[in-house]
Formats: structure tokens, sequence, C-alpha cells
């Protein structure tokens, strides 16, 4: 669809500028797709088209969370070649190992999660956040690592869950993620040159619009009186987004979570 189209083109500006960083991160785990590098990302996102939210499905899913039927007990949770996890890899294996899978490759795929997010954020906490709006990363598969695996990027998955993609939303207090949008400012932090944007009130009545031309960003504030925002080619928006000091934290090594 021409939708997808677009959102492809888009995401490719959004995610050259860690494409030095993202190369160096594959670690032949299976979080889920055949790879995590940006060239993935860049030239296949998955998700809809721009008609109402982002994709909770996709390359970027850690093995596990979505499969259906029995799972390896918790406390059957060890390494194959031998050993032991440490406690906070077998909370995030906890109900997410099917019976017969590896869960080495089950960890490896939430830290191959957490590692995009660590070193994309690093570069561009927004293109962070916008790879889980847009379901380049999925939410469910983003959240399940970051509860876990890597905490620290807790307020890159806190921003995306009140981001939204393309598309037509309504405005709420209580904004649902992925069908709704709370009133605030919001940035579009890489856009394409059809990038557009209406924010609507009552009866249809136009508050507020906008296009961005050769502008590489977009920004846009949404009333409390708003009724519905509608954007097309702005791939995705965020509400103002800042990295926290942090400490001396290494991020997660796929290394087989054993100890």
């Amino acid at each position: 669809m021409t939708g997808v189209r677009r959102r492809t083109a888009v995401a490719a500006v959004l995610v050259t500028a860690a494409v030095a960083l993202l190369g160096g991160c594959g670690s032949g785990g299976h979080g889920g797709g055949a790879d995590h590098r940006p060239s993935v990302a860049a030239g296949a996102p998955t998700g809809p088209a721009a008609s109402g939210g982002s994709s909770t499905s996709d390359s970027s899913e850690a093995p596990g969370s979505a499969a259906d039927g029995p799972k390896v007990p918790d406390d059957q949770l060890t390494p194959p070649g031998g050993g032991s996890f440490s406690t906070k890899d077998k909370k995030y294996l906890s109900g997410r190992v099917p019976k017969g899978d590896d869960p080495v490759a089950v960890l490896e795929g939430g830290q191959e999660v957490c590692e995009r997010l660590t070193r994309t954020s690093a570069i561009d906490p927004a293109a962070s956040a916008s790879a889980i709006v847009t379901g380049d990363i999925s939410r469910s598969g983003a959240t399940a690592a970051v509860r876990t695996l890597c905490p620290d990027q807790r307020y890159v998955l806190d921003a995306a869950a009140r981001g939204f993609a393309d598309g037509s939303f309504a405005v709420a207090a209580a904004p649902v993620a992925g069908r709704s949008v709370a009133p605030g400012r919001y940035q579009a932090p890489a856009v394409s040159p059809s990038c557009t944007w209406r924010v609507t009130g009552a009866h249809g009545k136009t508050l507020a619009s906008g296009s961005t031309g050769t502008a590489a960003k977009a920004v846009l504030t949404v009333p409390a009186t708003a009724e519905t925002v509608t954007s097309s080619g702005c791939y995705a928006w965020l509400p103002p987004l800042a990295a926290p000091a942090r400490s001396a934290t290494a991020s997660p090594t796929p290394s087989g979570g054993t100890s």
C-alpha cells in the first residue's frame, strides 16, 4: 500500500544515523527474525499502513513471547550445556520458552532487543522510541525485554507508549497506546517531504494543521478540546524525550546468560 511504502522510506531516513553502531550488534541470536541490523529495519519495516497505529508483531519480537502451547517450567530452565541462568535472566525466561526450544536462544532474542534499543538510544533516543511506535520493534517484545533485561531503557519505552504512528487517532485524557492520543506537544523526529497533519475538534473543525515540506522535523500541539489527530508521511510522533543521567552500566551481551 502507499502508506507502507511512504513509511518505509521515512524509516530509512530515521535509522541512517544509527547504522554505524547497529551494524555490529548482530549476535546470532533468535530475536524473532533473520537479522536485527538496520538494513532490515530500513529496507522492510513491518506494521500496518497509516490508518490506525503500530503493529505489535514484527521482526524484533523476542522469541517465545507470542508462542502458544506449553512452556518449559521455571524449575527446568537451564542452559543445554550446563550451568544456570542468573535470577534476572530466569525472570525474563519465565513463561516464555516453548517446550523443545533452547532457552539460551530465547534469552539472546531479548538481549538483542535490548542491544538495539541501547545502541540506538545512545545516538538518538527518539529513533529508538520511534522503532517501537511503528512496530519495527514490537511493543510487547520491547516491554518484556526492558522490564527485566535493560531497565535503563524504560524512558524510551515510556516515550513510545505515549507516542503514535501515522494514521487517525481519537484524543483521550487517558490514552491507550496504539489507539488514542493524549493532549500535549509532540514532535516527529524524522519525516518525509510529504508529512502532513491535522487536529480536529467538535464537528470536524480544524484546530491545527501543517506540513513539513523540506523540514527535517515536525511539531504539533494537541489541545484538550481536540477530538481527532490525523497524520501521513510523518512516521512517528513522540512526546518530549530526553535521556536520563546514566550510570556506568554495560549493555546486555547475548552470551548465553549463564552464571
